[in-house]
């Protein structure tokens, strides 16, 4: 964490776009308006964030479980946030809370990676000086 300033850290959530499998094997798709509450969520509580679902290739998950290789394949949610206690504690409470429950799963892995630094290149910087 930052010392005196805030600062920023990316948050990856990997978030599985198939249910665990059912007694015959079957996994069913997670629905999508599950991502879409997930993002709308963080982007109330953070300003913002990224939803990467990959259809056609998409990114498998592997983790080893009670002595079994789990896979998955999964989506990923990007959001940057303030680097404080208070932010990495509402998401683990909401990665506990929410999450787990939403996408019927064991655990949630989130994935801190920082420092960030931003640059936001807008219209308004864009000035024709003639």
């Amino acid at each position: 964490m930052s010392n005196g300033t805030t600062g920023w850290i990316t948050v990856l959530l990997r978030l599985p776009v198939f249910y665990n499998p059912d007694a015959a094997g079957y996994r069913a798709a997670v629905e999508d308006d599950k991502f879409l509450d997930t993002a709308d969520d963080l982007a109330r509580r953070f300003g913002g964030g990224t939803l990467f679902i990959f259809r056609d290739d998409p990114p498998r998950g592997f983790w080893w479980d009670r002595g079994v290789v789990d896979r998955d394949v999964l989506a990923l949610i990007e959001v940057d946030v303030p680097d404080t206690t208070e932010s990495r504690e509402w998401l683990r409470g909401y990665a506990r809370d929410v999450l787990r429950e939403r996408f019927q799963q064991k655990a949630i892995y989130l994935k801190f990676v920082g420092p960030v630094e931003h640059l936001i290149v807008s219209e308004e910087e864009v000035r024709d000086e003639d």
